[in-house]
């Protein structure tokens, strides 16, 4: 993900959190797994249903897909609370905050 341009970065985010919105509302998350946690070679973001009340007490706020900071090496969890985008960073296998 850090290797990818900004503008694609966004893109991706932008094009996600719309699938994600059409498939399941206000309750989307999105999850992009770490890199020793990462089953495949190229860089996937899984699409879900947030699972009811989970939520950490580390993230960072944000208005916009194009303010989603670069996922460090651990990846990241995504999903909206009240017209913001809360993104959590720093844990390894972050797919398991959406439902199967």
């Amino acid at each position: 993900m850090a290797d990818l341009p900004a503008e694609t970065r966004t893109a991706l985010w932008t094009q996600a959190i719309a699938k994600a919105k059409s498939l399941w509302g206000d309750r989307w998350g999105l999850a992009y797994n770490g890199d020793h946690a990462r089953s495949q070679c190229q860089a996937h973001i899984h699409i879900g249903k947030l699972i009811e009340g989970v939520e950490s007490g580390k993230f960072v706020v944000v208005s916009s897909p194009a303010e989603i900071p670069v996922p460090d090496p651990n990846g990241a969890w995504i999903h909206a609370v009240q017209g913001k985008l809360h993104v959590h960073l720093g844990e390894q296998l972050n797919e398991n905050v959406l439902l199967r």
